[in-house]
């Protein structure tokens, strides 16, 4: 049974297609030779192309994304509808790369004790640092279960608890 098509659908997808095609060349163009691409990734990280930007780190050099850690780190300390994209790209990144700059990365982001999501903040780097390392994940739990706040705490004791139990069951 074939249904024929509106010529509103024919013209949603018509402008779907056109934009699709427009966007490739974009994106050619983007990733060329001579364009400054860790400058309008840092920019459009914090503005309304966010998404876009996002979207984009795949496609830049390892080099590139290096240059965008820090960038890269804040958007991976807190819960938002792109996360798993901010980790995957970070988890892209060489190994050992990652262990010899992330902690330096990631102090400034911790040190703000003001911060009234700071426990959340902790939460999702213990998450990202699983990931990545275990001692460096240990490292960062018993920071967080030493903080000065009780949610802070809290989360840093409950990831403690949850690696002693994944260690007791293995």
């Amino acid at each position: 049974m074939s249904k024929k098509l509106s010529d509103r659908d024919k013209a949603i997808w018509n402008r779907l297609a056109e934009s699709h095609r427009m966007f490739a060349l974009a994106s050619q163009e983007f990733l060329s030779e001579g364009v400054d691409r860790v400058i309008l990734i840092r920019s459009a990280l914090k503005g309304q192309d966010k998404h876009t930007a996002i979207y984009m780190l795949p496609y830049l050099k390892v080099e590139e994304l290096k240059q965008l850690f820090d960038e890269l780190l804040f958007l991976a300390s807190f819960a938002h509808g792109a996360i798993q994209a901010i980790r995957d790209v970070i988890l892209s990144l060489p190994r050992e790369w990652v262990l010899a700059h992330i902690e330096e990365a990631v102090g400034p982001l911790l040190q703000d004790d003001s911060d009234t999501n700071i426990d959340d903040m902790y939460r999702r780097l213990l998450e990202l640092y699983s990931l990545i390392d275990q001692n460096l994940s240990l490292k960062l739990a018993r920071r967080a279960a030493a903080h000065s706040d009780p949610d802070t705490r809290e989360a840093g004791e409950e990831f403690l608890r949850s690696m002693k139990s994944t260690k007791n069951s293995a």
